[in-house]
């Protein structure tokens, strides 16, 4: 038997529920505030772009993060650097709601990035532990899921909370969960990761990252799903925008961007009740759909449209589409090296959330928040790299299984 797969045979497996929190509250912080961007641009007097800042510092602690979080994890142990990561989510996210300035927010946002990248990083690595590969692939299928409705239910009640309660009741909402995931975590999560250094060694860490750095097949599923994550975390920063130069109010916003995580919740569950063996051929038909989103996202707003839907459609198709695709890229990346299982979640994870930070802010910084066409034709362009990523490893594995 594999070393791997006597540890997993003594591991107690964690809650999926827990997991699932441990990925959404991180999502959270991006998808609950962001009906709320308009509003503090207004009373803080702020721009668009500064504040775009909110996403893009937290988006790029959550990579940052990751690179650090990953590896360590792999020397500490999975369970103690959730835990923290979790403490300093929630403390620092209660800080933001005294602010009186839009950069001590900002500052906050930061802090809070790093504990969200603690636990968005290990509840990857915690799967990988637990589950053997066909079963890892499924359980990350469940968990996102699950975490699916999480961001659509941040969307619908964000925006009614910032009508009704005002803006800092999404950062109570979000201190809360972060508290709810340190006693989940405490009382319910187990130490996975069982052939660990308790020391820091920097060669070790350096060997890891030589291994998985090193591996093509990781590197492609890596940058499969970063590009995948990064064009639904740009559309976060754009769309409230658009949405407000259609008359659409933030409340109404939540209900129209929720589409897509919705539809996603449904690719999700078709991938994990039926598509979750045969990762490669899955991955390409999601970036298939997700290009052909970006085509009518583009194709509407050429013509013209200003109806809502003509926007949350083909997002909602793009979500439908990251739900083919997020689970088995991340999985099948984390797998091809799973001996450094932490160390590939935190790049893996990195990647997803500096892409969301970088494509965001470019295009905001291009005119897209002003000029809904060049958001569209700049994610049109990140689908077809995607698709043709994707093409390329499906038919390498099929003349690999050929022979």
């Amino acid at each position: 038997m594999h070393l791997r797969d006597i540890f997993v045979s003594h591991i107690q497996k964690p809650p999926l529920a827990i997991l699932a929190l441990s990925t959404g509250t991180p999502v959270i912080g991006i998808t609950l505030i962001t009906p709320a961007l308009p509003v503090i641009a207004g009373e803080f007097s702020a721009s668009s772009t500064f504040v775009q800042l909110l996403l893009t510092v937290y988006l790029g602690m959550l990579a940052i993060g990751q690179l650090v979080f990953g590896p360590l994890s792999d020397l500490f142990g999975r369970r103690r650097i959730l835990l923290a990561g979790a403490f300093v989510y929630a403390l620092s996210t209660f800080s933001a709601l005294f602010v009186e300035s839009v950069l001590w927010l900002t500052i906050f946002r930061t802090v809070q990035g790093i504990g969200a990248a603690a636990c968005i990083s290990m509840a990857r690595a915690i799967i990988n532990d637990a589950y053997d590969k066909q079963d890892a692939t499924k359980a990350m299928a469940t968990v996102q899921m699950i975490q699916a409705l999480m961001p659509i239910l941040a969307l619908i009640t964000g925006g009614l909370m910032v009508d009704l309660f005002g803006w800092q009741s999404v950062l109570g909402c979000m201190s809360l969960l972060g508290t709810i995931l340190i006693i989940a975590g405490y009382i319910f999560i187990p130490e996975t990761h069982l052939k660990r250094a308790n020391k820091l060694d920097l060669s070790l860490i350096a060997k890891g990252y030589s291994a998985v750095i090193s591996n093509t097949v990781f590197l492609s599923f890596m940058a499969i799903s970063a590009l995948q994550i990064g064009m639904f975390f740009s559309m976060n920063g754009f769309l409230p925008y658009r949405y407000e130069q259609l008359g659409v109010s933030t409340a109404e916003f939540g209900f129209y961007f929720a589409l897509t995580p919705v539809l996603y919740l449904l690719g999700n569950s078709l991938n994990r009740a039926y598509f979750h063996k045969t990762p490669e051929r899955t991955v390409a038909l999601g970036t298939s759909i997700c290009f052909l989103s970006m085509t009518l996202l583009l194709g509407t707003q050429l013509q013209g449209m200003t109806n809502p839907l003509s926007i949350a459609l083909p997002c909602a198709l793009f979500g439908f589409s990251s739900g083919l695709v997020i689970a088995n890229a991340t999985i099948r990346g984390i797998s091809s090296v799973s001996a450094y299982a932490g160390t590939a979640s935190g790049l893996i994870g990195a990647m997803q959330m500096m892409a969301g930070g970088v494509i965001g802010i470019g295009i905001i910084a291009i005119g897209g928040a002003e000029n809904i066409i060049i958001a569209a034709l700049v994610l049109l362009i990140l689908a077809l790299i995607s698709t043709l990523l994707s093409a390329q490893r499906y038919l390498t594995q099929k003349q690999a299984d050929a022979i």
